[in-house]
């Protein structure tokens, strides 16, 4: 009589198998968080770029006064009087510079022209309070007056609960420099710097 052949695998494969996908687990889970938290920065870092671009080129195209600022609350879109840009952002034309936007006016000239929300997985901080308003030339006025390029940081949180992001060689943070003329230019935080 032959011997009928077995299929499936032995205990020992089985336990090779097992201990060769916790061993990659174990190297790629780490790794794929520092991943998506240096994405989480780059995205957020992209976005409130590419709205203070936006903000400039309506004020040229328009020759009116564009202001930007932080949202004082992630509920409504009045205008915070910190540098914080957590809550997000919200851009909209102004009857004068540095004005905050008031959602209960009834004038027709401050009307609201973008709102931005934010991940809670990264901080963004800028060197100046409140508005910034960009003129009919493009030209950046601060409330504060700037004495050098206006900063944004942005940095990623290692937790949503986390009051700001933390600036380290893995996942470093994002540094936008904002000009007296209005251009906007980024590079990445340099080690070791703060992330305020």
């Amino acid at each position: 009589m032959a011997a009928k052949s077995q299929r499936g695998f032995s205990l020992i494969e089985l336990m090779v198998t097992v201990i060769v996908a916790a061993i990659l687990l174990a190297v790629a889970v780490p790794n794929m968080r520092k991943f998506m938290q240096r994405n989480r920065v780059a995205n957020q870092s992209n976005s409130i770029m590419a709205d203070l671009t936006f903000a400039r080129g309506q004020a040229a195209s328009t020759r009116s006064y564009i202001s930007i600022c932080p949202r004082a609350t992630t509920t409504d879109n009045t205008c915070a009087t910190t540098g914080n840009y957590d809550n997000g952002w919200v851009i909209y034309t102004a009857v004068k510079p540095n004005t905050a936007y008031d959602p209960t006016a009834t004038d027709a000239v401050a009307r609201l022209v973008r709102v931005t929300l934010v991940a809670d997985a990264a901080s963004i901080r800028a060197s100046s309070t409140g508005p910034l308003t960009y003129n009919g030339r493009g030209e950046l006025l601060a409330a504060t007056a700037l004495t050098a390029d206006m900063t944004v940081t942005v940095c990623a949180k290692a937790s949503p609960s986390d009051s700001i992001g933390t600036n380290t060689t893995s996942v470093p943070g994002s540094q936008l420099l904002v000009s007296h003329s209005g251009r906007v230019a980024t590079k990445p935080l340099a080690g070791g710097a703060a992330c305020t």
